[in-house]
């Protein structure tokens, strides 16, 4: 919407809008300027809320000057440090400190404590100083549900870095040994009502990785639990020091009143706390993930890469199986994936490392050969090879189509098992989805 032209509308008002008949030139100036000023608030609340409802959920803007405390993420003082906008009660009460200001009423506050608990719609979780006199320590945040329309939590690690999974050392003679678990710093998800046990304890780098947490309020499913406990770096020196910068953000499932918005009621209520007809749900949709993704990208494209990838070296974690899950839109045929790096173990070798080759044949089980890979549903080549599951570097330098009829995703799974010489540094793969799934 055009700027107003401040003396345009005053004019039109003044000679247009309200007819000489009888009135005084001093009533119709007092009705001229109070309609004035309702048109123009009217205008600018039009204005600014069409241009909220125009971004992309990543390109929100700051948080109004009147803002007492939404949740949102801030930047402190120093503007560099992040936090959350709270209004100075809420963020005393959560533990956390006051690092700045976001707007006349509210404060930037980091959480950058342990033992918080909070219910906000968006709460960043920064670790406190650590040293080696510190280290050994248990660091636990309790995120409670925001209001019974929460579905899923989305969990980002901004910054993640702990103590890389380990196994045991290397004997003589002996090719198998147990598989890379995360020992000495770990990092779990619980409360979560017989759910937690498909969520995977992490360690090492997982910087840039997240996902998600199906929660139910409705069954008192009210609240999520992150631990963090870390191991002694004064009995291990050489581990490296723990730090984390985690954005949880509570997502809310659609509310089907929202779909009666429109017009001007639309561009008012946007910009308004949620009532009946006007729902954050309305925005979250975009970052709700199916059910059964732990990971969720909703972008037609970008990229995404197993758990402690750490550039490259590895090794991914032991026991993992979980399913990475991509938008499909209804022009969606299938999507591309290509590999940077594909560096998986494997149990047969064979050149072509898929299927039969990445998982145990029901008439051999008990022998201890690898079942780590990916599945790739309905994948495709563009040299015309076709599998479903890829281990060893299979995928390597390959540009694979997967076209299944159904949702678009990619399982990975990992078993308990380290094979001398093979090695298990990880994938990373760029992805993007396609409406021609004609590689040829």
């Amino acid at each position: 919407m055009p700027r107003l032209h401040i003396k345009a509308v005053y004019d039109e008002i003044n000679t247009s809008v309200w007819p000489r008949r009888g009135l005084t030139d001093l009533n119709k100036q007092k009705m001229a300027l109070v309609n004035f000023r309702f048109l123009v608030l009217l205008a600018i609340t039009q204005y600014s809320a069409a241009d909220a409802i125009n971004r992309t959920p990543r390109q929100q803007g700051p948080a109004s000057i009147f803002t007492i405390g939404n949740g949102e993420q801030c930047l402190g003082g120093d503007r560099s440090t992040g936090g959350v906008c709270l209004s100075r009660n809420q963020c005393n009460t959560q533990g956390g400190k006051a690092i700045g200001f976001c707007g006349v009423f509210a404060t930037c506050c980091s959480l950058n404590a342990c033992d918080i608990r909070t219910n906000t719609k968006v709460a960043v979780f920064i670790n406190p100083p650590l040293s080696k006199e510190s280290s050994g320590l248990e660091c636990s945040y309790n995120i409670e549900i925001n209001n019974n329309n929460v579905c899923q939590m989305r969990i980002d690690f901004e910054t993640f870095n702990l103590a890389p999974p380990t196994t045991v050392e290397a004997v003589d003679n002996v090719t198998q040994r147990p598989g890379y678990l995360c020992k000495n710093d770990i990092f779990r998800v619980s409360n979560l009502h017989g759910n937690s046990e498909a969520l995977p304890f992490l360690c090492g780098d997982n910087s840039g990785q997240h996902f998600y947490v199906r929660v139910n309020a409705s069954i008192n499913d009210r609240s999520v639990r992150m631990d963090f406990k870390l191991a002694d770096r004064i009995s291990q020196p050489n581990l490296p020091q723990a730090t984390w910068k985690i954005k949880v953000t509570q997502l809310e499932c659609f509310n089907t009143l929202g779909k009666y918005r429109d017009g001007i009621l639309d561009a008012i209520t946007a910009s308004l706390p949620s009532t009946p007809f006007s729902s954050t749900a309305d925005r979250d949709e975009y970052f709700i993930a199916p059910p059964g993704c732990l990971q969720y990208f909703p972008e037609r494209a970008g990229f995404f890469e197993s758990f402690n990838y750490n550039r490259g070296a590895g090794p991914y974690i032991a026991n993992m199986a979980y399913a990475t899950c991509f938008k499909r839109s209804p022009d969606v045929c299938g999507i591309k994936l290509t590999a940077a790096t594909f560096d998986m173990a494997y149990n047969a070798d064979s050149n072509l490392y898929l299927d039969t080759d990445c998982k145990v044949n029901p008439l051999v089980q008990g022998k201890a050969l690898s079942e780590d890979y990916l599945f790739i549903p309905e994948a495709e080549t563009a040299d015309g090879l076709r599998g479903s599951k890829f281990c060893g570097n299979s995928a390597a330098n390959q540009i694979i189509a997967s076209t299944p009829p159904g949702p678009l995703y990619v399982h990975f799974k990992s078993d308990n098992l380290v094979t001398t010489d093979v090695p298990e540094a990880g994938y990373r793969f760029t992805y993007n989805v396609l409406n021609n799934c004609n590689l040829k």
